[in-house]
C-alpha cells in the first residue's frame, strides 16, 4: 500500500488548529470512535509521548497507543501506533494560508499490512477517514 492523504482548508490561523489537534482533551471530538483519551507522561506533550485511547469495539473495550514521532510546533504532528505489527504512522501538516490553515493528513502503511484481496477497501475506509477527520477539525475550531 501507499500513502494515503487529505487535505482541508481551514479559516483560522495555524496555531490555532495546531493546538487544538495537538491537544488531548480535543481527540475525542475528532477522533470517530474515542471514548476517552490521555497522554503520558501528563504535562506538554513531546516526541516520546503516548497518547492511549480507549474506544469500542464489537462490544468491547479497547486500548490503542500512539506514539508521537514529530514534533514542530505550528507546523508538524506525527503519530504512530504501537505494540502491533504492521503500524501505522499519520502525519499532521499545518501550513498558512493566507488568514487560515492547511491541514494535510496523511497515513503511511506498510506494504503487506493487510491481505491483498482487502486491501483496497481498508485503502478506502482510510481515505474516508481522514477526509472525516479534517471535516470535524474544521468545524470543532471554527474554520
Amino acid at each position: 500500500m501507499a500513502v494515503i492523504s487529505s487535505s482541508t482548508m481551514i479559516n483560522q490561523p495555524v496555531d490555532k488548529v495546531f493546538n487544538y489537534v495537538v491537544a488531548v482533551e480535543n481527540h475525542k471530538a475528532w477522533q470517530a470512535g474515542i471514548q476517552d483519551a490521555r497522554v503520558n507522561p501528563p504535562g506538554p506533550v513531546a516526541v516520546g509521548s503516548m497518547y492511549i485511547y480507549t474506544s469500542q469495539v464489537m462490544g468491547r473495550k479497547m486500548e490503542t497507543q500512539m506514539q508521537v514521532t514529530a514534533l514542530v510546533p505550528n507546523q508538524t504532528w506525527a503519530i504512530k501506533t504501537v505494540g502491533i505489527p504492521n503500524s501505522v504512522e499519520t502525519v499532521y501538516l499545518f501550513e498558512s494560508a493566507g488568514a487560515g490553515t492547511k491541514l494535510t493528513i496523511s497515513m503511511d502503511v506498510p506494504a503487506g499490512a493487510y491481505p491483498a484481496a482487502a486491501e483496497g477497501m481498508i485503502k478506502q475506509q482510510m481515505q474516508k477517514s481522514l477526509v472525516e477527520q479534517g471535516a470535524r477539525v474544521k468545524q470543532m475550531v471554527g474554520g
